[in-house]
């Protein structure tokens, strides 16, 4: 029997760079490469991106660019108007090559959820959803009045307040993906637990914290497992030999988005603290996003900008988290934090905020620390101990690279979601000849 062809729907996808769309990549690639045929099927934000490409093995289809491009700039009303004729075309798109795959698989519990459901009703073809975000409640209710930790700095400072309408950085949507579907309506919410109710979907939630988000919302389905994100154990391992550990001793590491739900400004406001009793201690932050000039100035006024460097987003990620002995997670929020599996792969502990994700991978004072977000002064005491106590900062960076190959690696969490998708569909495990037998492109019927 032929190997099970997999749909996966994700809003955003590359070039774009985020947890979610390396993920999606990553595990795209993965099951490609054990004899899976799997398409990427998503929306085209820019009209520079091709319609259709080939990345690294992996085929993409993105759809409703017209639509998409540049509505951020548009009215509230029209940008709304705009996303929903996009998911229409989204919808319409999945119907006209339902006969081209055997599972439809959507990243994140959204409207696209619900779009992809009514296919899988009226086909028949299992569905199998993956919530990406618990979100954090209040915090992104306040979002549009939200303004970066000033500390000692002046609060009213206007450089100091978050754009709200820079904060989806193009996104379709920001925060929880309950939260996301909630904003719809009510009717939405009914509809799509309905539909995922009465085609039992499968639905894979990330954390143990996203497992009890689900039921705090209503989200009361038959189907839920906890499967997490994935590491490539081979591409993200420690390295002996780049920089001796004398040099990178002091020197912290931090890969995220430049977006509020990060939490970089609250890294800052730490940092201060930790430079005030180590001054030769740096702060390197990889990434980009919407605030950078913001947290630029913002480590001007705290005089720290000379122990920080904002190295912007960077291709080889393991090069840079061997820059450093440490890594650090402020965010507010998350679903499961690549940063953190990624470093800790690199055997590098990391200090994390106690969010979704986090607190299942680490272990707090045995592979890393954790502390409550928003927790400047935690933050800071967690990161002396580490930057003061070397042994410990090794032991715990052992303790992490074990944690991660013993159940993070990539490997291991694919084994899961071919075991699913074959419990879905029926179809038995890949065959040698199947491997290399499948198109890459779906030929609409």
């Amino acid at each position: 029997m032929i190997n099970p062809r997999i749909y996966l729907v994700t809003a955003t996808f590359l070039p774009a760079v985020g947890g979610a769309e390396k993920q999606a990549f990553a595990h795209s690639r993965s099951l490609r490469e054990r004899g899976l045929e799997v398409t990427i099927i998503t929306f085209r934000h820019k009209k520079v991106w091709p319609r259709r490409e080939v990345i690294e093995g992996v085929p993409v289809i993105r759809v409703a660019g017209i639509l998409l491009e540049g509505r951020w700039r548009l009215p509230r009303p029209l940008q709304k108007l705009a996303y929903l004729l996009a998911m229409l075309v989204m919808g319409w798109t999945l119907w006209r090559y339902r006969k081209c795959y055997d599972v439809l698989h959507v990243y994140k519990l959204t409207f696209l959820a619900t779009l992809a459901a009514m296919v899988c009703r009226l086909t028949g073809i299992p569905l199998l959803v993956s919530v990406r975000s618990t979100g954090s409640g209040e915090l992104e209710k306040s979002y549009n009045n939200a303004s970066l930790v000033a500390g000692t700095l002046d609060a009213t400072a206007p450089w100091l307040r978050v754009d709200g309408r820079l904060r989806a950085e193009g996104k379709v949507n920001v925060g929880g993906d309950v939260e996301a579907l909630e904003r719809m309506g009510k009717p939405v919410v009914r509809l799509t637990h309905f539909l995922l109710q009465s085609i039992r979907a499968a639905v894979v939630v990330l954390s143990t914290r996203m497992r009890d988000h689900l039921t705090e919302h209503g989200f009361h389905l038959p189907n839920i497992q906890l499967i997490p994100n994935g590491v490539d154990i081979t591409r993200f391992k420690p390295d002996h030999n780049a920089v001796s550990h004398d040099e990178k001793a002091h020197v912290v590491v931090c890969i995220t988005g430049l977006r509020y739900e990060k939490g970089i400004d609250v890294l800052l406001q730490a940092w201060y603290q930790v430079h005030q009793q180590i001054p030769q201690a740096r702060l390197i932050i990889v990434g980009y996003g919407s605030l950078r000039s913001q947290l630029e100035r913002l480590a001007v006024g705290l005089g720290i900008a000379g122990s920080v460097e904002f190295a912007g987003l960077q291709s080889d990620v393991p090069a840079q988290l061997h820059r450093g002995s440490i890594a650090v997670l402020p965010s507010r929020w998350e679903g499961m934090p690549n940063a953190v599996l990624e470093a800790m792969a690199c055997g590098l502990p990391c200090v994390s905020t106690r969010v979704s994700g986090s607190e299942d991978i680490l272990q707090h004072a045995v592979n890393g620390l954790l502390v409550e977000p928003e927790d400047y002064q935690g933050m800071a005491q967690a990161l002396l101990t580490l930057l003061c106590e070397p042994l410990l900062t090794q032991t715990y960076g052992r303790a992490a690279r074990e944690t991660i190959e013993k159940l993070y690696a990539l490997e291991q969490v694919m084994d899961r979601y071919i075991e699913l998708y074959q419990k879905m569909t029926g179809h038995p495990g890949p065959k040698a000849e199947d491997i290399a037998s499948f198109t890459i492109w779906p030929q609409s019927s």
